[in-house]
């Protein structure tokens, strides 16, 4: 499967490639003006925002999804998502180990940035990949452990989680299960509440990311 890029990046011979993913019903030019903050804190890097992989269910032209949320994001749905997150990671990490071919690159120069469910693909993503990444960063996201969905964790990627305290949409109470489940399987991270935040990224989420970028990026 061939997914639509929106892409950034001022090199052709790039040291990272920063991976952006994002949200349910949206696309990735949402995302892709992250480079414009991100760039100068990692001037070597180069940026590619991929169109998901479905179109979003709820119809919205131009609008993708990278597996069905009509069965909710809960414990209880795992036997239903099950199948469909697997199967988004699938052809995410195809995609993904193509993009480091693209620029010879390794997974070491890798970060991945997700929005939402963006944020539950690249984290699920990261714990799973043959090798570790650079890092991960989570805007308003969730932890989807992929034991629960039969696979493995092979990885452990550093990750920064970012979350509004005022969440409508992924409730906080995902940012507290978030820290849970990376400390029972000893998964490196750091976590910021934002106070009064929805389900956005405001200036304060972005400046809590480009210090992140500059702890994980070997100069």
């Amino acid at each position: 499967m061939t997914l639509l890029t929106h892409e950034a990046g001022t090199t052709k011979t790039p040291k990272f490639l920063v991976i952006l993913l994002h949200g349910y019903g949206a696309n990735g030019e949402n995302l892709i003006e992250l480079a414009n903050e991100f760039q100068p804190i990692i001037q070597d890097a180069y940026f590619i925002a991929p169109n998901a992989i479905e179109p979003w269910e709820g119809g919205f032209p131009n609008s993708y999804q990278w597996f069905s949320l009509y069965a909710g994001v809960e414990r209880k749905a795992l036997d239903v998502l099950a199948p469909k997150i697997k199967n988004a990671n699938q052809i995410l990490l195809k995609f993904i180990e193509n993009q480091l071919q693209r620029f010879n690159l390794s997974y070491e120069n890798l970060i991945l940035v997700g929005f939402s469910q963006g944020s539950m693909m690249a984290i699920y993503q990261g714990l799973i990949m043959p090798k570790k990444i650079a890092g991960i960063i989570s805007f308003s996201g969730k932890v989807v452990e992929p034991l629960s969905v039969g696979d493995e964790i092979i990885s452990k990627p550093n990750i920064c989680l970012i979350h509004g305290t005022h969440d409508a949409v992924l409730p906080f109470a995902n940012f507290d299960e978030a820290q849970k489940i990376l400390k029972q399987y000893q998964v490196p991270f750091e976590a910021h509440a934002i106070a009064n935040l929805d389900h956005t990224i405001d200036i304060r989420a972005v400046r809590i990311a480009q210090n992140f970028i500059k702890k994980i990026v070997v100069k």
